[in-house]
C-alpha cells in the first residue's frame, strides 16, 4: 500500500468506528523516542522517517506536525502524498488541538491509541477538545486492522548486567523503589520506561535500535515484583537469577489483566508524563493515582562505587557491559 492508500484505509476504519479524526504520534506503549518496528505507526501511515512527528487525519485533510530538524526531510518524504506539513514553532502554525477544534464541529470525536499517549498528554488533549464539545475516544487497534504486514513485537534474547558492573542487585533496587512508593503513599508502582526496566532488573537487550533495552513492563509492590516479559526472551541463567531475587515472570501482554485484578481502591504511584494512558484505564475500580517522578528514574541517577560520577557512559549496543545511567 502507498501512503494515499493507507490514508484511505484509515479513513474507512474511522468511518466504521464513528470517528471524525485520528492522531498518530511517534511514541510506542513505553513512550520511547525510538520505537521498535512494530510500533512505527506514524512512519507507516505517512512515509516520514524522522524521529519526531505526529500525523492527524480527518475525513478530508491530513497533516504532519514536526520540528525544524525535519522540515526539509518532511517536505521530500511527503511530496506526492495527501499529507500537508505543519511546521512546529513557526508563526501561523496551529497546534494539533487548535487544528482539530477548527476542523471539527461540536459533537464530533477524535480517536487515539491511548497506549501511545502519556496520561498527562491525553488529559491535556481531552480538556482542549472538550472546550469545543469534541470528545476523545480510545481506539488502540485501529491501525492494526489495516497494517496487514505489521512486524511482530521484538523477541530477541536479553542478557545480564553483572552486579560487578551495575554495582547493585535487583533486590536492592526493588527495596529502594518500594521505600519511595511507600513514602509517596502508594501501594505499588507500574514501570513502563524501557531504560528503567533495564536498570531495575539488571538486563539489557536489542529490541530497539541504538538502545540496549528489552520490551517489558514491571509492577512493583512490597508483596511481589512482577516483570512482564515473554519467557522465551530470558536465557536460563537470567531467569534463574531473577527467580532467586523473588521476581515473578508473566507474559508481556498480560499487564492489563494483572492490574485489573488488583484490589479495588488501590493507590498507584506513576509518572503521568511518562506512563501511557492505557495503563490508567486498566487499574482496578476506585484506584487513586499518585503522580510522582518515577522512583527508578530518580534512583538510577545516583552513582555508586562501581559507577562513579566520572565514568564515561558507553552507548555501543554491541557491548554486553552497557549500562544505563
Amino acid at each position: 500500500m502507498k501512503v494515499k492508500e493507507r490514508i484511505a484505509a484509515l479513513r474507512a476504519a474511522m468511518k466504521a468506528n464513528n470517528i471524525d479524526a485520528y492522531i498518530i504520534p511517534t511514541e510506542d506503549p513505553h513512550l520511547s523516542e525510538y520505537p521498535a518496528a512494530c510500533w512505527k505507526y506514524r512512519e507507516w501511515i505517512s512515509g516520514f522517517t524522522g524521529s519526531a512527528g505526529t500525523v492527524v487525519v480527518t475525513a478530508d485533510k491530513a497533516g504532519l506536525w514536526t520540528d525544524s530538524r525535519y522540515f526539509l526531510q518532511a517536505e521530500n518524504q511527503l511530496a506526492g502524498t495527501c499529507i500537508d506539513l505543519y511546521r512546529l514553532k513557526i508563526e501561523g502554525t496551529p497546534s494539533i488541538s487548535e487544528f482539530l477544534c477548527k476542523e471539527l464541529k461540536d459533537g464530533m470525536s477524535v480517536g487515539i491509541n491511548d497506549e501511545t499517549f502519556s496520561i498527562a498528554s491525553a488529559d491535556n488533549l481531552r480538556n482542549a477538545l472538550a472546550r469545543n464539545g469534541i470528545s476523545l475516544a480510545s481506539l488502540p487497534t485501529l491501525i492494526d486492522e489495516i497494517w496487514v504486514d505489521r512486524p511482530a513485537i521484538p523477541d530477541s534474547a536479553v542478557w545480564q548486567m553483572p552486579v560487578s558492573v551495575a554495582g547493585r542487585s535487583t533486590t536492592e533496587k526493588i527495596r529502594d523503589i518500594n521505600r519511595m512508593v511507600k513514602e509517596a503513599g502508594g501501594d505499588f508502582t507500574v514501570v513502563s520506561a524501557l531504560d528503567e526496566i533495564a536498570w531495575i532488573f539488571n538486563i539489557r537487550g536489542n529490541d530497539v535500535a541504538y538502545n540496549p533495552v528489552a520490551v517489558a513492563y514491571a509492577c512493583i509492590s512490597p508483596s511481589e515484583s512482577v516483570l512482564f516479559i515473554d519467557k522465551e526472551k530470558l536465557p536460563t541463567e537470567v531467569a534463574m537469577r531473577l527467580q532467586n531475587e523473588n521476581v515473578k515472570i508473566e507474559p508481556y501482554k498480560t499487564l492489563g489483566n494483572y492490574l485489573h485484578n488488583l484490589p479495588a481502591r488501590s493507590k498507584v504511584v506513576v509518572d503521568e508524563g511518562a506512563t501511557n494512558a492505557a495503563i490508567l484505564g486498566n487499574l482496578p475500580e476506585g484506584s487513586t493515582v499518585i503522580n510522582r517522578l518515577s522512583a527508578a528514574n530518580y534512583l538510577k541517577s545516583i552513582k555508586n562505587e562501581v559507577l562513579p560520577q566520572s565514568r564515561l557512559i558507553r552507548r555501543d549496543c554491541n557491548d554486553p557491559l552497557l549500562y544505563l545511567a
